[in-house]
């Protein structure tokens, strides 16, 4: 699991075996864009909810399809405490593309969400010409602006990991 901002995280598909990690890094919601349906049930295995927006990886995302997958994800982060983990097969192509086009949608630039995306999870393919068309950056640009507003600042900041003390670093002069 990668962290993007505060609020959202991308990776592989969220198996049986990946839930109890995934809960254990505070995983509320679970959005799985995988051609296949999820394993996990939020009831059973202690997500407040999962949802599935299957994707092809080898089309472009209709714009239907973008717009309610983003619509889905924007109410997932909007609830308070939320922490929504969005994954595809490998997490490498359809979820940090989903991610990628949120936050462009909550007025990141393009280029800020890549690196952002692309320095925390270094296998993601974030803006991939397989599945972004020329028009999916304003789509997402127009449908955030006239859908989305926040009271959640947190979901538009990147997620810094706090470091862990190295064995030197015991308070010696």
């Amino acid at each position: 699991m990668y962290r993007i901002t505060q609020v959202l995280s991308v990776g592989p598909f969220a198996s049986l075996e990946r839930g109890e990690m995934l809960r254990a890094a505070g995983v509320t919601h679970i959005l799985n864009v995988a051609s296949g349906p999820n394993e996990l049930i939020a009831e059973l295995h202690g997500f407040k909810e999962i949802v599935w927006k299957p994707l092809s990886d080898s089309v472009y995302i209709p714009k239907h399809a973008a717009t309610d997958i983003l619509d889905t994800l924007h109410r997932m982060v909007s609830e308070p405490g939320s922490h929504v983990y969005v994954h595809c097969a490998a997490g490498q192509l359809r979820s940090p593309n989903v991610i990628w086009l949120y936050l462009i949608a909550v007025g990141i630039s393009a280029d800020d969400a890549r690196n952002w995306i692309e320095e925390r999870s270094p296998v993601a393919s974030p803006g991939d010409r397989r599945l972004i068309g020329p028009n999916h950056v304003l789509m997402a640009q127009k449908h955030g602006f006239a859908n989305f507003t926040h009271t959640r600042p947190e979901v538009a900041v990147p997620f810094h990991p706090i470091p862990e003390p190295r064995s030197d670093d015991r308070g010696s002069p």
